[in-house]
């Protein structure tokens, strides 16, 4: 029995280094290749504003637009019990009181989880002939979001916006994050 329980920690930690291995790598390394769309994906909103999360994200994709890497914008996110609007209606205010123009804008409403983010913004993608993507969300999640992205097959590259500089934070996202990952491979096969 010991053996067995000495395997299973063993097997369990090598799968959490190579796990975090893939998100800490693409974190660091990843960069955005010239695109059809950015794909701002939602995060929390303070009552009907952007959390400082969500603001990365969002100054991320908006100096990806200025650079010119895409002609179009969607940002996806419902609204949550406790937020006063949907993610995407805030991110498109952020996004104009910036000179972002509201017609390159797509709103996606729907989506409650990172799944879902990428679900519901292929089918706009699809409605508007958009065919590359630059997934714009923080570092700690842009390996997860780049492979739900494949799993829908949209040729994705990612732009990791930066995170909070609480080290406590950082680290309470990243190993959550393991978990989020272990949990798509599994629902995904």
């Amino acid at each position: 029995m010991k053996v067995f329980i000495l395997v299973f920690i063993a097997c369990s930690l090598i799968i959490f280094v190579i796990i975090e291995g893939k998100i800490l790598y693409t974190a660091t390394y990843e960069k955005p290749l010239s695109s059809d769309v950015i794909i701002v994906l939602g995060a929390h909103l303070w009552g009907d504003q952007p959390s400082p999360l969500l603001r990365y994200r969002l100054d991320q994709a908006i100096s990806l637009y200025r650079q010119g890497y895409a002609k179009s914008i969607i940002v996806s996110g419902a609204q949550g019990d406790d937020e006063l609007t949907t993610e995407a209606y805030a991110m498109a205010v952020y996004l104009g009181r910036h000179n972002i123009p509201k017609d390159i804008i797509y709103l996606e409403e729907n989506s409650y989880s990172t799944y879902e983010n990428m679900k519901y913004s292929k089918e706009i993608m699809d409605r508007e002939g958009l065919e590359r993507a630059i997934i714009v969300t923080n570092t700690f999640h842009v390996y997860r979001a780049l492979e739900i992205g494949k799993h829908f097959s949209i040729p994705v590259s990612g732009a990791p916006a930066k995170m909070h500089p609480s080290v406590l934070l950082k680290l309470k996202y990243y190993i959550r994050e393991f978990f989020a990952v272990v949990k798509f491979y599994l629902m995904k096969n």
